[in-house]
Parts: C-alpha cells; structure tokens; sequence
C-alpha cells in the first residue's frame, strides 16, 4: 500500500515532464507557478469529499492530480531561480531554497500530524490548501520569468535547420520538445549530470518505502513516533548538508563535482549502517548524514546545470531532469514493494538501497572526463 500510494506521487510527474518543460520555455514562469498553486489548493478541499473508506479513491485520484499539477510548478521553479540572482549567488539561493525544502516538510510533517489531532481533518486539509493560497500571493510579486528570447530564438534557428517543423508541430510544441532532447544529446556535461541525478532515484525510492516500514515494525512496533523520529532525522541532514559540503568544497565547478562524489559515497556507507542499526537511535543518525548526501547530491548538480545550461532551455532540461529521477525513484519503490511482499528481509534491503549507489559513484568518476576537456571537445 506505501508503495502503491508513492507511485500515485512519482508517476504522473514522469508522464507529464516533457509537456512541462516545453509549456515552462514557452510561456511565463511565473504564470505556470501561480496556476498550479491556485490549482493545488482546490484539489487539496477535494480531500473534504472522503467521508467513508469506500471513497479511499478520491485521495488517490487528488495525489495524481497534484502530482500531475506539480510537475508543472517544478521546472518552471528551477528555471527561474537563476533568473532571479547572480550567478555569483546562485549556489547559496539553491542551497536555501533546498535546505528550507526538506525544513518545511520535516516541520510540515509534524504539524499535520498536530493540526489533525488538534483541530480534526477538515481544518487541517483547509490550512494546507491556504498554504498554496500563500504561495501564490508570494510568487505573484516576482518577475514573469519568460525564456531568454535570444537565447530561445538561435536555438530555433539551429533546429528549424536541422529539421523543419510543420506548424502543427510547432503550435503542439513538438519541436520545442525535439530542441530540448537535441540539446541533451549533444552536451556531455548536461547528459552526465542527468544521468547521475536520475541514478539517486534508483537509492531513494527504495528507502522511501523501508523507512515507513523500519518506523512501524522493526524498531518501534507499531509505534507512529518511530516514524516521525525517522522522517525528523531525514529533514535535519536534507537542511544541513549542502551548507557543511559548500563550506568545505567551496562552489566552484570542481567543489561541487566532488562534492557528487562525497554524497554518493555517503549514501553506500550510511544506508548500509542504517541496514546495520541496532536501535532506532543510531538509524537516526545513519539517516541523517545519509540525507545531507542525497540533498549535497541535488543541490551541487542543480548548481553546475543551472551554469552550464541557457536560459531559452533550462525548463526543458528541469523537466528532463525531474522526469529521470522520478522514472528511477517509481521503479525502485515498485521493486521494494513487491520484495517487502515476498519477505525479503528489510535490512537486506536498505543495505541494496545503499550498495546500489556506488554504481552511479562509478559512472560519475568516468564521466567526469567531460568536465576536464578543453576546447572544442569540452561541448557543453
């Protein structure tokens, strides 16, 4: 059921990634993220109609949705960031604006749970739908965020003469989707970071599904607070990471390539500790350092993306990028699920979770290559 319901969460992003990104090139970004707002806090009092465990679909059907809406507002967020600072700034606005992330669904977490007890379902799903509300009142203050037009019309130009577009193709945006896959494709630098941030997913999706388990059976027997002490460690080391890595790496293109390779690392060794715990204590503790890799992960390779690629294409690469790691993270929770149900013993697979990050540690190593060419081999 965990996986089933996380599934309804990281499908529908992959599906709708390609049509986002091309919709967050074309139109105002700031306009996306409004929209979906607006849209996000009327599915949200679409929750108030379960009144009855035979209508358990509607909860279903509204966490679609959202995710479907989501992947809208998620590219059209990452690509307008860059246009709102220096270049100079950008990694301390990624790293806030992925560290006050994982703090609001840590502290997010907890205070619905309070807000159900306390003032009952109904308050508690009205309070999140005005939160979206409030999102949007902020976001309407920004600039609009439309693509750089020059950037966006030599992109044009390069496509329209590789591969003339009918206008049909052009007015459902197919080519505008067929430059954004060109451009992957023909950057080694971009591919490799996709590739390496896709590959988390691989790691994650399965922890995802095993920390509800860890929280409810192995260390707190049916106790909830194991949960919330499990979901609290992860927003700890999802907040401090990135800040401890940029201190010590620093945020040039170097610093932040090892620091890929420190969380990556951090990931094997710390899922595998976790797998090893001998009380809920110390898989805190494992968890925590093992979330500030996964969140130093995210935050360095949106950092050297966000350099590397132009403004006319970045919500076409945000989309590529989200797409990828959402794909990975629905295999990896559907094959976790499936495995809990065949009685394959959880430790076994949280240690899997971990060792399977020293593949994409690998790969990362080899392709760094791309990053150390020169000239006109150093495409991208």
């Amino acid at each position: 059921a965990v996986a089933f319901a996380l599934l309804t969460r990281f499908v529908p992003m992959f599906l709708a990634g390609p049509a986002a990104g091309v919709v967050a090139d074309r139109v105002s970004r700031r306009a996306i993220m409004i929209v979906s707002d607006l849209l996000r806090a009327g599915l949200v009092l679409c929750l108030l109609f379960i009144r009855r465990p035979e209508q358990a679909w509607i909860a279903y059907a509204v966490v679609t949705a959202h995710s479907l809406v989501s992947a809208f507002f998620e590219p059209a967020q990452q690509a307008m960031l860059p246009n709102l600072v220096t270049e100079a700034d950008y990694p301390l606005a990624a790293t806030l604006e992925n560290s006050l992330w994982a703090a609001t669904l840590a502290v997010g977490s907890a205070l619905g749970g309070v807000a159900l007890a306390v003032v009952g379902r109904d308050l508690a799903f009205a309070a999140d739908a005005a939160s979206f509300l409030v999102s949007a009142a902020l976001i309407a203050r920004l600039p609009t965020g439309y693509a750089n037009r020059a950037d966006r019309q030599a992109l044009e130009m390069v496509e329209e003469a590789r591969a003339p577009g009918s206008q049909i193709e052009n007015l459902l945006g197919v080519r505008d989707l067929r430059e954004g896959v060109a451009y992957v494709r023909s950057h080694r630098r971009v591919r490799a970071l996709l590739a390496v941030k896709a590959s988390f997913g691989l790691t994650l999706g399965g922890v995802l599904v095993l920390l509800a388990w860890f929280g409810e059976k192995v260390f707190a027997q049916g106790n909830g607070a194991g949960i919330a002490v499990l979901w609290t460690a992860r927003g700890v080391g999802s907040f401090a990471g990135p800040f401890a890595a940029f201190r010590i790496s620093g945020t040039d293109e170097r610093g932040l390539r090892r620091g890929i390779s420190g969380a990556f690392a951090l990931l094997a060794i710390c899922y595998v500790g976790f797998a090893l715990s001998p009380a809920i204590g110390f898989a805190a503790v494992a968890l925590a350092v093992a979330n500030a890799g996964g969140s130093i992960l995210w935050t360095s390779g949106s950092t050297l993306l966000q350099r590397i690629v132009p403004d006319a294409v970045r919500g076409r690469v945000a989309a590529a990028e989200i797409g990828g790691f959402m794909l990975a993270l629905s295999a990896s929770t559907l094959a976790t699920g499936l495995l809990l149900d065949r009685d394959v013993s959880p430790r076994a697979l949280m240690a899997a979770c971990g060792l399977i990050a020293l593949v994409p540690l690998a790969y990362w190593g080899f392709a760094q290559r791309a990053f150390e060419v020169t000239g006109q081999g150093a495409r991208g």
